[in-house]
């Protein structure tokens, strides 16, 4: 008799978002935000159902039985001991392990557990597989006669969680069991130190799907439509999504097979700033190469500093830990702060700036438009001297640039725009309050 559990559970009538009440039908559109709500509104009966009735029904006993044959092996090693026959009591302690210290078929004794999130919920049962079956059909006829909802044969399923693996919230849950896997007692004794308990891990497939994103024909590219904004954008935008991921999968005891993850969204980041910057991948580690302290170890990390009204502020990618987190009230970190108006573009957020990118003015800008940088390379090629306009769109790698109405008429008449700023700094398009300063000093951000 071991850990069965009823899992993955979705109800196709509520996927299709129908609530019978009396003749009429209300709808409500599949992943809205409401649609959490209402499933946990409309299946309160089922909670209340489960918990009031099938729990106590198939819960009965206070702890299992001792397992015979166990008992049996614990006599002879007593024995041995007694008798100061060490190599027997090794054989004997060794053939102990093999067999359960419980009886996991006791009939008096049933456990079952239920938890919900949404429409999905996942019933944990000590007992035979017969009154698994029998449970999830008195599940099943719930539904259909008082909800009106029908489960999903093929997503409602009756797992062994010792030697399978049921999927619940992005996780696969099972049942340790190892043998050999032994913790010594402050008595000196070893004992098997896991078996039985939850196992919470990774599922299969998910390292490959979420690398599969970062590579073409099987080699990791770079992010093009991310060339368009700031070096410390970028950075942080990696950041954050790997830093979701492995916020997630904190409590999965193989969360360090992450590691292929970020090495691969790793390569991604590099290429990326490579293509925006123009320069190799070794001279993107040689430029943003870094190092952070967490929980007293040292991660090799990649940074940019920006200046802020507020002060200096560091946008790094890495130094998260990937070490297992045992459940608990240990929260997930998983949302951070967003720095940047992802709906709005570039373009728009500069324009509201109204500021002349060449000479400062805030009077009558408008926008002055290259048709492709390569154009504009190719033209302006092996001149001593470029116009300021001609070096500010190159070294930003943009075909846009606001300026005021006297500019834009020198530039269309060829006339050398030189800055009337009191310094030469080039303004990052990175949204709000953050600049980062591309020229003006030593500076290499």
């Amino acid at each position: 008799m071991e850990a069965l559990s009823v899992g993955g559970t979705q109800l196709s009538s509520w996927d299709r978002s129908l609530i019978h009440e009396t003749q009429n039908l209300f709808g409500n559109i599949v992943g809205g935000v409401l649609s959490p709500l209402l499933a946990n509104i409309y299946l309160h009966n089922l909670d209340t159902f489960i918990e009031d009735t099938l729990i106590p029904q198939y819960t009965r006993g206070k702890k299992r039985k001792r397992n015979p044959a166990y008992r049996h092996l614990e006599w002879k090693i007593r024995d041995a001991r007694t008798r100061q026959d060490w190599q027997a009591v090794e054989r004997f302690q060794q053939e102990r392990r093999s067999y359960p210290s419980l009886d996991t078929h006791d009939p008096d004794y049933r456990r079952l557990s239920f938890v919900r999130y949404a429409d999905d919920f996942l019933l944990a049962f000590i007992g035979p597989k017969v009154e698994a079956e029998a449970i999830k059909e008195t599940i099943g006829t719930y539904l259909r006669d008082r909800l009106h909802l029908t489960m999903s044969a093929e997503k409602t399923l009756i797992t062994h969680a010792r030697t399978e693996q049921a999927r619940f919230l992005g996780y696969v849950i099972s049942i340790f069991h190892a043998d050999d896997k032994l913790t010594r007692r402050p008595s000196g004794a070893k004992m098997r130190s896991i078996n039985g308990g939850v196992r919470l891990g990774l599922p299969p497939g998910l390292i490959n799907r979420i690398t599969t994103e970062y590579k073409h024909h099987g080699k990791v590219i770079s992010e093009k439509r991310l060339t368009e904004w700031s070096d410390a954008y970028i950075i942080d935008t990696y950041q954050q999504r790997f830093r979701g991921l492995a916020e997630y999968y904190k409590f999965a005891v193989d969360r360090c097979h992450l590691s292929s993850v970020k090495h691969i969204m790793q390569i991604a980041l590099v290429k990326t700033l490579a293509q925006k910057l123009n320069i190799s991948a070794s001279k993107v580690y040689e430029r943003y190469r870094g190092v952070q302290m967490v929980n007293d170890y040292e991660y090799k990390t990649l940074q940019v500093k920006v200046s802020t009204r507020n002060g200096e502020r560091t946008f790094t990618w890495g130094a998260i830990p990937l070490q297992a987190m045992k459940p608990g009230n240990v929260p997930i970190a998983d949302t951070k702060p967003v720095m940047f108006w992802k709906s709005r573009s570039d373009l728009i957020t500069r324009l509201l700036a109204d500021t002349c990118e060449l000479c400062g003015s805030h009077e009558n800008c408008q926008v002055h438009h290259a048709h492709k940088l390569v154009d504009l390379k190719k033209r302006w090629a092996g001149r001593r001297e470029k116009p300021e306009w001609v070096k500010r769109m190159i070294t930003l790698r943009r075909k846009t640039l606001v300026v005021c109405m006297p500019c834009h008429r020198a530039i269309h008449a060829g006339k050398l725009v030189l800055s009337q700023r009191s310094s030469d700094v080039l303004e990052s398009r990175m949204s709000r309050k953050v600049q980062v300063r591309f020229g003006g000093g030593r500076s290499e951000t």
